[in-house]
C-alpha cells in the first residue's frame, strides 16, 4: 500500500474568537478524518504561526505505542477540537508497511492567541 505523500495545501481556519483565516496544513487522509478542515475562502488572511508562546494553531498529537513515533494534526475548527476524546485515535500510513498504523491521542494543543489589554499608565516624575 503506497504512503501518503507530504504535500499541503490551504484550508479555512476558525479561531476561537470566531475569525476565519486561511491556514497552510498537511494535507493528510488520517487527519481528514477528525480536523474539521474546510476549502479555503480566497481574500481570507493567512494565518502565520509564531513561537508558541504567542501565535499557535490548535492541534492534537497522536503517537504509535509501539515505535513512540508521532503524528501532528492541525485541527480547523473548536467543534472538532472538542469532538477529540482521551479514546481517539489516527489510521496512519507508515512506509514498508502492508496496513496503516493505528496512533493514540497523546496530547492535545490548545490555540494561542496574544490578546490586546489595558496597559497601566504611571504619572511622570518630575
Amino acid at each position: 500500500m503506497p504512503a501518503d505523500q507530504p504535500n499541503k495545501k490551504f484550508f479555512l481556519y476558525i479561531d476561537d474568537f470566531g475569525t476565519s483565516w486561511n491556514k497552510l496544513s498537511a494535507q493528510d487522509a488520517g487527519c481528514a478524518a477528525l480536523d474539521g478542515n474546510a476549502a479555503f475562502v480566497l481574500g481570507t488572511p493567512v494565518w502565520e504561526d509564531a513561537s508558541p508562546r504567542t501565535k499557535q494553531a490548535r492541534h492534537a498529537v497522536f503517537q504509535d505505542p509501539t515505535t513512540f513515533r508521532t503524528k501532528k494534526c492541525t485541527i480547523f475548527t473548536g467543534t472538532a477540537f472538542a469532538a477529540i476524546t482521551g479514546t481517539t485515535t489516527l489510521s496512519v500510513m507508515v512506509p514498508g508497511e502492508a496496513t496503516a498504523v493505528t496512533y493514540n491521542l497523546s496530547k492535545k494543543v490548545p490555540e494561542k492567541q496574544r490578546v490586546a489589554k489595558t496597559s497601566r499608565q504611571l504619572a511622570d516624575h518630575a
